[in-house]
């Protein structure tokens, strides 16, 4: 099908969408989830010619934008105090859910060892477009949204790694997996100086002109800008982003253009949210959910103990205001994948081992996660004593 007449056809779903949205949102109903649904039904009615997925490049053209948005509005004081929790959740973390689930993938699922890897892998890190959307619109504490954010931008860089590292282990076996951890260093460190280096330059340069129009140029030549040649570079296009927005240089926060700036990657981040949601739901195929249930159980049971696992024993909370069960309930409830889980599974090689069977499991999850665990995420944390607006860590 054209080009064209697929972005035609995603402005129409995108409208119906919004639509949707809104209606649910009145209802009481959580509006990322609304749009996913919307992709569901809509790709169960399109035409078999249409094929729409959301891929590792299509999430490119998102990913920046929305990496950047977040970094650049997240509390600098609240991040020096979450730096320890998001630190364990981002490494430590993704490599014992990775593990957690890759041994699931193998014992009960029977997978071949390679696909289970690439399995963990996938489903690791938790998606940062759907945590930060929905714990974002939740207004929970500073704090606690600080580490939902910090960790869903982070772990996505040891997530890609152990991807690669997968495909390896398929291609060459354990010689080539050994020889991933320098370039795994590598990538995340590259993409925070780079991104550092971005904000450091441009920044100025765009306080130098007076007027929004300046600083809306600069920080999207940051964002992208960041990103593209961090990844060109072999380092993390994400790390690069999330480094620039937390490193850029701050106007004062009460001027129009800072105001003006803000109102622009507010509303940025909102499309591109929906669109990914969006993507979501066309990629999803409901009837493959259930074609491996013993392998679908293995994977969610081992999503939800590891997940718990860290939320309850490995991750660090103190002095939370409020109690501090109820931190780690939040935490053990923003363990959502979604679009970031789908685009690496849909990205593997066509003659990767048990790609079949692999997508399905993480469509199992995301299905759940997204829809059905989002789709209770706010109730749940509703009924939870989270505290005030504050800085827990000391």
């Amino acid at each position: 099908m054209p080009v064209l007449s697929q972005v035609v056809v995603i402005l129409v779903l995108l409208a119906a969408a919004f639509l949707f949205a809104q209606i649910a949102y009145h209802a009481g109903m959580p509006s990322a989830a609304a749009i996913v649904l919307v992709g569901i039904a809509a790709n169960g009615m399109l035409p078999r010619d249409i094929r729409i997925e959301l891929t590792p490049a299509t999430l490119a053209l998102f990913l920046p934008a929305l990496i950047f948005e977040g970094a650049w509005s997240i509390d600098v004081v609240a991040l020096r105090g979450a730096a320890l929790s998001i630190a364990v959740l981002a490494v430590p973390g993704v490599l014992v859910t990775c593990a957690i689930i890759a041994c699931a993938g193998v014992a009960i699922g029977g997978m071949a060892l390679p696909a289970a890897f690439a399995l963990g892998a996938t489903l690791s890190a938790t998606d940062p477009i759907a945590v930060l959307a929905l714990f974002r619109a939740l207004h929970v504490p500073t704090a606690l949204l600080t580490i939902v954010e910090g960790e869903s931008i982070a772990n996505d860089g040891v997530a890609a790694i152990l991807v690669q590292m997968s495909l390896l282990a398929a291609l060459g076996g354990l010689h080539g997996v050994g020889a991933m951890w320098l370039p795994g260093l590598y990538s995340p460190l590259a993409g925070i100086a780079i991104g550092v280096a971005f904000a450091r330059v441009l920044g100025p340069i765009g306080r130098r002109f007076p007027g929004p129009s300046a600083g809306i140029v600069a920080t999207v030549a940051i964002a992208y800008g960041s990103y593209g040649l961090a990844t060109l570079a072999g380092g993390s296009g994400i790390f690069a982003s999330a480094a620039a927005g937390i490193a850029l240089p701050q106007r004062a926060p009460d001027s129009n253009e800072v105001l003006t700036v803000e109102r622009f990657w507010d509303r940025i981040a909102f499309v591109a949210n929906a669109i990914v949601f969006l993507l979501v739901g066309l990629s999803l195929r409901l009837e493959r959910i259930f074609a491996e249930p013993r392998l679908l159980a293995a994977t969610v049971a081992a999503v939800v103990v590891s997940r718990l696992l860290l939320a309850y024993a490995l991750v660090p909370i103190r002095h939370a205001t409020g109690p501090r069960n109820a931190w780690r309930h939040a935490v053990a409830l923003s363990g959502i994948r979604g679009g970031l889980s789908l685009a690496l599974a849909l990205g593997l090689p066509y003659d990767f081992p048990d790609r079949a069977e692999l997508i399905d499991a993480v469509f199992a999850v995301v299905f759940l996660t997204l829809v059905v665990q989002g789709w209770t995420l706010a109730p749940l944390l509703r009924r939870l004593r989270l505290g005030a607006p504050a800085y827990p860590f000391g």
